[in-house]
């Protein structure tokens, strides 16, 4: 707990010792401080900066009639507490005072102030765009969602990239807002610039961003969503970008870097503050470990693999695993549930797809970023195929390839399969910190480190984790033989 303001007060308040009214404040003021300490830093500030003034100014006599108790604070919770808390305090004590009228029993306030302050969000107003292009960054803003509800912040989310329709397990999000924003359409594994040009309405795009108030908001946080991002630009708004492609931003490796493509990753959704995201550590560079569901963990082989190439024809990828008869397959993507001789099809739902992840036996997919991040932090084996056209992906392609993280193929054959389909087995951990709480924190804390302080301290954090996996492992070896 920071002490800080509640020191800064004392002098003011041991000025008024005598006084019945002080005595129920210093009371309030502990209070508060003993049970909302490190999440409710706002509230100590409210007080430090307007409830000694307020005393200095008004406190004159032995006691404040009700009427007067109105203090210069522009949160009316805030005053609406400090009203209960007189009467629970009052009832408590059985002292009488100018609220001992009310005479109501402690648990008459108790309970709904408690839960009225808990839902008390900080004092940082937030709006946070997500891309829905994809689900990884759904995911990771899933978690990073629930850290900052956790702590109180006030957020309003965006979501944008794909049709509202076809969005999941979007409760964390409350009444988020929706907008086209941009997206790619790709067809058997390659993205077909043609029709991206033709299915994205780029006067739409300016509408929104012009359209979107964001005034009321005191930070714009951007998971590569563009219309938070360029409205933020444009309204001279803190950006704090984030994601796997801010990490190119940086001296780490990227195909084409100075090629149109390049550029539109560059210019997609621009931010005055950016935080990358990425599987291993650059030297010098303030990159952050990927954001993840750090509670996922292996369980019992139940010897399937998990197929997720949603930008594949379904068809085929269906047949041509078809092909290797002894194994089973449970794919996720666009396409309606069903069975298929050894392949199951299934939509996406969080809670399915983590099931499925932490019971199989290893993973075919795209080079996207979260689900393989996940892969390397429990130890899944990963086959994975770039999406042709995508800087990204084939940027994380040579990645993978160079830090052995995982099997790269680039054209959807048997050939290609076969090897990783025989001989998949669950590989040793390589664990990361929870970087979700991490981020979070951060914000609600006004960002009171660097980034490139907060990048090395989560950084040695997966350093720990991965010696004491690795310990652990070496244990477990040793109990078995």
């Amino acid at each position: 707990m920071n002490t800080s303001a509640i020191n800064a007060l004392r002098p003011e308040f041991d000025s008024y010792q005598n006084n019945e009214i002080q005595s129920t404040t210093i009371k309030l003021w502990n209070r508060m401080c003993r049970a909302y300490s490190p999440r409710y830093q706002h509230i100590k500030r409210a007080l430090a900066e307007h409830l000694v003034e307020y005393f200095n100014r008004h406190l004159t006599t032995d006691h404040l009639p009700i009427g007067r108790l109105i203090l210069p604070v522009s949160d009316d919770t805030l005053k609406t507490y400090l009203l209960h808390y007189d009467a629970i305090e009052q009832s408590r004590s059985g002292c009488s005072g100018f609220l001992s009228g009310h005479n109501l029993a402690e648990s008459d306030f108790e309970a709904p102030i408690r839960q009225q302050y808990d839902d008390e969000p900080t004092g940082v107003n937030i709006l946070f765009g997500i891309q829905g292009m994809g689900n990884g960054h759904l995911t990771r803003s899933r978690l990073i969602a629930k850290a900052l509800a956790d702590r109180g912040a006030r957020v309003q989310y965006l979501v944008s990239g794909r049709q509202k329709s076809e969005l999941y397990d979007m409760e964390v999000f409350g009444d988020y807002l929706h907008r086209d924003g941009f997206t790619f359409i790709a067809k058997n594994g390659r993205i077909n610039f043609f029709q991206t040009l033709m299915h994205n309405r780029f006067f739409g795009f300016i509408r929104d961003v012009w359209t979107l108030n964001v005034k009321d908001y005191d930070l714009i946080i951007s998971d590569f969503e563009p219309v938070t991002a360029w409205a933020g630009y444009l309204g001279n708004k803190a950006v704090i970008g984030f994601g796997h492609q801010y990490s190119f931003d940086y001296d780490v490796p990227m195909l084409r870097r100075f090629s149109i493509p390049g550029l539109a990753v560059k210019l997609f959704a621009p931010a005055s503050e950016t935080i990358g995201l990425h599987w291993v550590s650059f030297k010098h560079q303030p990159i952050l470990p990927p954001v993840i569901d750090t509670t996922i963990r292996l369980c019992e082989d139940k010897k399937h693999l998990v197929v997720y190439l949603p930008f594949e024809n379904q068809d085929n990828v269906a047949s041509l695993l078809n092909r290797f008869s002894g194994y089973r397959f449970k794919i996720y993507g666009p396409r309606a549930p069903e069975v298929i001789g050894n392949t199951e099809f299934f939509q996406m739902s969080v809670n399915s797809f983590k099931e499925s992840l932490q019971t199989s036996r290893g993973v075919i997919c795209n080079c996207g970023f979260t689900l393989i991040a996940e892969c390397i932090h429990i130890g899944l084996p990963v086959l994975t195929k770039p999406l042709k056209g995508q800087i990204e992906q084939l940027s994380n392609a040579y990645t993978l390839e160079n830090r052995h993280l995982a099997e790269v193929f680039y054209c959807l054959s048997y050939e290609n399969l076969q090897h990783f389909i025989e001989n998949a087995q669950r590989k040793a951990a390589n664990p990361y910190p929870d970087v979700a709480e991490a981020i979070a924190g951060w914000v609600v804390s006004d960002r009171n480190e660097t980034v490139t302080e907060l990048s090395e301290k989560l950084w040695n954090n997966q350093r720990d984790l991965a010696r004491l996996s690795q310990r652990r492992g070496k244990t477990l070896s040793g109990l078995e033989s």
